[in-house]
């Protein structure tokens, strides 16, 4: 059996809080850039997103 390397590994990257907040950004805004026919799909998931997040916070604080 062959153990990971002892390198960086991406499962260890922490992506939480502002830098996961980027990280998500950026990715969204290269996908928008690389495939404008997604922009309404991408605009609709991001209003949901919003709508939802309180209902979310909410119920699991």
């Amino acid at each position: 059996m062959e153990y990971p390397h002892a390198g960086i590994r991406i499962d260890r990257i922490p992506a939480e809080g502002a830098g996961g907040l980027i990280f998500a950004i950026g990715i969204a805004a290269i996908f928008l850039i690389g495939v404008p026919a997604m922009r309404p799909v991408v605009a609709l998931s991001a209003l949901c997103g919003i709508l939802l997040a309180p209902v979310l916070h909410r119920l699991y604080r």
